[in-house]
C-alpha cells in the first residue's frame, strides 16, 4: 500500500473482516470502505493492508499503536504514557485475550 493513508495501516490477520476492524478501532464501516476503494471487500487475504483512518475523528484525540514483534504490555504502557486500567478501557476486546497455556498469574488478596 502506498504511504498516503490519512490513519493506521493494517496488516489483516485470519478472521478480519471490515466490519470488526471498525469496531476495533472505533470508526465507521464506510469511512474504512471510502479510504480503501480497490480493497475486496468479500474476500480479505491475511497480510492485505487495509489504511484505517483516524483522521476524520476531529473531535476527539485519538491514538493508535500496532503491535510489533517482541512488544510487551509494560513496554507499551510506558511508551504510550498510559495505564493499564485506561488501555483495558479503550480496548474491550483485551478482557478476551487468551493467555498462554501454564501463565502463572499473581493474584493479589481481598
Amino acid at each position: 500500500m502506498e504511504n498516503n493513508c490519512n490513519g493506521v495501516i493494517h496488516r489483516v490477520v485470519a478472521g478480519d473482516t471490515l466490519y470488526k476492524l471498525a469496531k476495533l478501532y472505533g470508526v465507521r464501516l464506510i469511512d474504512i470502505m471510502k479510504e480503501n476503494p480497490y480493497v475486496n471487500i468479500y474476500n480479505l487475504q491475511i497480510g492485505d493492508e487495509i489504511c484505517i483512518p483516524t483522521d476524520v475523528y476531529e473531535e476527539e484525540e485519538r491514538r493508535y499503536y500496532s503491535t510489533k514483534a517482541g512488544d510487551n504490555l509494560s513496554m507499551i504502557l510506558e511508551n504510550m504514557d498510559t495505564d493499564i486500567a485506561k488501555l483495558f478501557e479503550f480496548n474491550k476486546e483485551l478482557y478476551n485475550i487468551t493467555l498462554p497455556l501454564g501463565t502463572i498469574l499473581r493474584i493479589p488478596p481481598k
